[in-house]
């Protein structure tokens, strides 16, 4: 797999990923008017209790259908009916539970939507081979804009029609499974693989054996990003859930768009490359570096507009989420970058080591967390969560250095300067809030927008960002470009490198 290819794949995923997440906040803004805080809490709470099965319900074989070397109908078969089954079982499993749920988090009305809700195992569980084997073979743009398609018609018409005709949180959870069912319908009719029963056990030796560790390895990664959720349902009113929920959405709705469209490209890629490790090792320095000059400036550039993002998305009714917004863009970006980390990790087979790295932190963390839950500082719950994905982080950092033969400097000279650029971003945004308090916020924040962009490429020609304006450099001179703009621009960093 050349660099120019996974290049090509990682733009085709930026772009999609930059419309879904314009898309999805704008879709934020008009659910968030027709929806109250409550609403918004319940669908969180159903989706954490339905999460925490869909790491088991395709047990891992998306992922072992991608990170196999080789693979035959034979695979793809027994993928496709053991995580079609395990999906319909985990459907089973938590209409049961349903009610034990709602006692759980003390909110009757939670139990009618976690049973609605529960139906996208079945949806997961049939689509995992498709999305897989998309990923596999590289087909971002395909997957991307039946992304961006099905995004828009579940979530952008059919969920904001529910909305305002009064169907309330189901107008969240009838959109959440028109998506899955719609991209599952889409990744099948661009595989079409082989749907033939298969009978032999050994056909599902490698797919169980490494699906089945990264199920429990993703388990833990989820459990960890989302305990916050669980206590926050457990110990305080459904609409605090609803306010920390969308406050965070805010952050991670574009961050996330970003990071997933590249950590998609990047694990077939590793997998391709786990017995060469220098090659894995540049591949994965590069994919830090790309994916940190934007993270992290754009948690920047999210803080200091805040009081902006809230008015405009979410509107007057919002205001106090203004705190736990900025709270979330100090933090998330560590969550999504540490990911980059965990899955080389992943491509090198070491999920009993991401298994035991994740107990620990729990072991850590929840005790800390249950505390000033129990207390009711929601505020001190959440900075300890920010506290813990940034210390998760930087031990991942230090983890797959070792395992690739990265020195940590380099690690911490990269970082720096993102953490340096983001500040950049931030302060700039910051101070012209200061002096352009007439006008309101729609106005303002396209303003902020372009302060921020203007910034960040600011940065990137001319401030401390070397390593990633060779990368850049890299790339143009593989694509061979001859109009004017291109030379220039191929110049102009080439000066920088």
């Amino acid at each position: 797999m050349s660099q120019l290819s996974i290049l090509h794949s990682i733009k085709w995923n930026y772009f999609g990923a930059l419309f879904k997440g314009v898309s999805q906040l704008a879709v934020l803004a008009v659910m968030a008017r027709l929806l109250n805080p409550e609403e918004f809490g319940l669908m969180a709470l159903a989706l954490v209790a339905i999460k925490f099965g869909s790491y088991f319900s395709d047990f891992g074989l998306a992922a072992a259908i991608q990170q196999k070397k080789e693979i035959s109908d034979s695979d793809i078969q027994a993928s496709f009916w053991f995580s079609t089954l395990a999906g319909f079982l985990f459907f089973l499993l938590t209409v049961l539970l349903a009610e034990p749920l709602g006692q759980f988090f003390d909110a009757p009305k939670l139990v009618p939507v976690i049973n609605l809700v529960a139906l996208s195992f079945v949806l997961i569980g049939a689509s995992a081979t498709s999305t897989g084997l998309l990923k596999r073979n590289m087909q971002f743009r395909y997957l991307s804009i039946a992304e961006i398609i099905t995004y828009l018609i579940g979530n952008g018409l059919i969920g904001i029609l529910l909305a305002f005709y009064g169907y309330g949180v189901f107008s969240l959870a009838i959109a959440y499974l028109s998506q899955l069912f719609l991209l599952s319908l889409a990744a099948y009719a661009k595989t079409r693989h082989s749907i033939k029963l298969s009978l032999n056990p050994s056909d599902y030796q490698h797919v169980l054996t490494f699906g089945g560790g990264y199920s429990l390895a993703s388990f833990m990664t989820y459990l960890c990003a989302n305990i916050d959720h669980i206590l926050v349902g457990k110990f305080f009113p459904a609409s605090d859930l609803g306010l920390w929920n969308r406050s965070r959405n805010i952050i991670l709705m574009p961050i996330y768009s970003l990071h997933i469209s590249i950590t998609r490209v990047l694990f077939p890629a590793y997998s391709k490359h786990q017995y060469d490790r220098p090659q894995l090792a540049d591949l994965y320095i590069k994919s830090l570096i790309i994916t940190g000059f934007f993270l992290i400036p754009i948690g920047g550039g999210m803080f200091a507009a805040a009081p902006q993002l809230v008015d405009v998305l979410l509107g007057n009714k919002w205001k106090d989420a203004v705190p736990f917004v900025q709270l979330s863009a100090l933090f998330v970006p560590a969550e999504m970058l540490a990911s980059f980390a965990a899955t080389a990790c992943t491509a090198l087979g070491l999920l009993s080591i991401q298994i035991r790295l994740q107990v620990l932190l729990l072991i850590i963390v929840i005790p800390i967390m249950l505390f000033f839950a129990l207390a009711q500082n929601l505020q001190l719950v959440l900075i300890t969560l920010a506290v813990y994905f940034w210390i998760r982080f930087i031990v991942y950092l230090i983890l797959v250095g070792k395992k690739l033969g990265i020195n940590f400097n380099l690690h911490l000279k990269i970082l720096v300067s993102q953490l340096f650029c983001g500040l950049w971003v931030g302060e700039l945004i910051y101070l012209a809030g200061n002096y352009c308090t007439i006008i309101n916020s729609f106005q303002f924040l396209p303003i902020e927008m372009m302060i921020g962009a203007v910034a960040l490429i600011i940065y990137v020609l001319f401030g401390p960002a070397k390593d990633y304006r060779r990368i850049i450099y890299d790339f143009l001179d593989l694509r061979k470009g001859n109009n004017k703009l291109f030379i220039f621009s191929k110049n102009l960093i080439r000066k920088g490198c």
